[in-house]
């Protein structure tokens, strides 16, 4: 029966084996690694399970209370800036240790009352420090704004002006050179061209009329255009004029 079975005390509190635990080792780190005390309990648990109600039974049971009394007081020893995330390990932390206050062994329900005494006072403190880092940024931040508000006094005020001035003279863009638009650039280009070659122009026309125009060969150029028969009677005329001008030559020579 139920009644009778020597896990009758713990059944209601097992669940808080688990959750001390934890959050022993989230508040202490891997330094203090509960692995070897679980085992050790659940070996003890396993044992319970098969022995019947008689003081091996009880035994047993002062054994678990040891062990739950063990992690109450590594539980109880978390330094107070560390509470916060102990408590934070698991949402049923709270409940379940709160629970072992009513539990049948003294040792462990005193054990329990004074982990809650020390997490209630590490809260409340650090709620306190919260509200005071509240307050001073609040002081802080109306301390700005009264300064903000306040108008200059006549020793600041030159200082503020001058600052003014000396900001406005180097915000003052620099002139840069003028430079003409692309198009006008492009029409001085096409004007400078322009004149180039007009003073080529004109130059070529002075070199041909210092050079010498050799005359050219008008006759062979003419008889090479002309039809072959008029080709024929311009040489004829030709033969003649000669032969006229070789008679005339000739009696100028006997008179």
């Amino acid at each position: 029966m139920d009644g009778q079975s020597p896990l009758r005390r713990w059944k209601p509190f097992f669940a808080a084996f688990g959750l001390v635990d934890a959050a022993i080792e989230a508040a202490a780190g891997p330094a203090l690694c509960r692995d070897e005390l679980r085992s050790a309990r659940g070996d003890v648990v396993e044992l319970l399970c098969g022995v019947p109600a008689g003081a091996a039974g009880e035994e047993l049971c002062a054994v678990l209370d040891g062990f739950m009394a063990e992690s109450l007081l590594t539980l109880r020893a978390v330094p107070a800036e560390a509470v916060p995330r102990a408590l934070a390990s698991s949402a049923g932390l709270a409940e379940a240790v709160a629970s072992l206050r009513r539990h049948q062994s003294a040792r462990v329900s005193a054990l329990a009352r004074d982990v809650v005494r020390g997490w209630s006072a590490a809260v409340e403190a650090d709620v306190a420090r919260t509200s005071a880092a509240v307050r001073k940024l609040d002081d802080l931040c109306r301390a700005k704004a009264s300064d903000a508000s306040r108008p200059l006094s006549s020793k600041t005020k030159p200082r503020t002006e001058e600052k003014a001035k000396a900001a406005a003279a180097a915000a003052v863009p620099v002139s840069l050179p003028k430079t003409a638009p692309p198009s006008e650039e492009k029409m001085e280009a096409t004007k400078r061209k322009h004149r180039e070659g007009y003073w080529e122009v004109e130059e070529a026309k002075r070199q041909r009329k210092v050079k010498e125009i050799k005359p050219p060969k008008m006759l062979e150029q003419r008889q090479r255009k002309m039809h072959p028969i008029l080709r024929e009677r311009s040489k004829a005329r030709c033969g003649n004029s000669t032969a006229v001008r070789r008679c005339l030559v000739s009696s100028f020579e006997r008179v």
